[in-house]
């Protein structure tokens, strides 16, 4: 009971995030082929081509041209970014991707993507993680 209450409400949240991003100034907007399935905020997604969207400080908007796709909740990472292109770094475990940060090019600040439950139970199990990281065009 009490997790589903916490879904409701992150939902809420990543609602009204959404809604007060679309008032403000241009997003960053990143492009990428992701050549994998992988999963995002508890959805699942198929490889394609996707625009990474970032509204506000803590929400991202990513989607597929068939709109397929996820506003999720992020926190800030700190690290350093490509000058030229940004980055989507997932994690794998066995044959499962997570997305799990977005840079955007010359940003020494990036958006860490809070873990899906399936990334849990991955992690509680003691699976081992590998790093994949794909560029992506601004």
């Amino acid at each position: 009971m009490k997790r589903h209450t916490w879904q409701q409400t992150g939902f809420l949240v990543v609602l009204l995030a959404a809604v007060t991003a679309t008032g403000q100034g241009n997003p960053v907007v990143l492009k990428a082929d992701i050549p994998f399935p992988f999963v995002v905020a508890n959805h699942a997604l198929p490889a394609g081509h996707y625009v990474v969207s970032t509204l506000g400080e803590q929400t991202i908007r990513i989607a597929n041209s068939h709109k397929q796709g996820a506003f999720v909740l992020t926190s800030r990472v700190d690290g350093r970014a490509s000058e030229s292109l940004g980055n989507l770094v997932f994690y794998r475990y066995e044959d499962s991707y997570f997305l799990a940060q977005v840079w955007n090019a010359g940003n020494n600040q990036g958006k860490q993507v809070f873990k899906s439950l399936a990334e849990e139970e991955l992690e509680r199990k003691g699976a081992s993680r590998k790093i994949s990281a794909l560029r992506a065009e601004n």
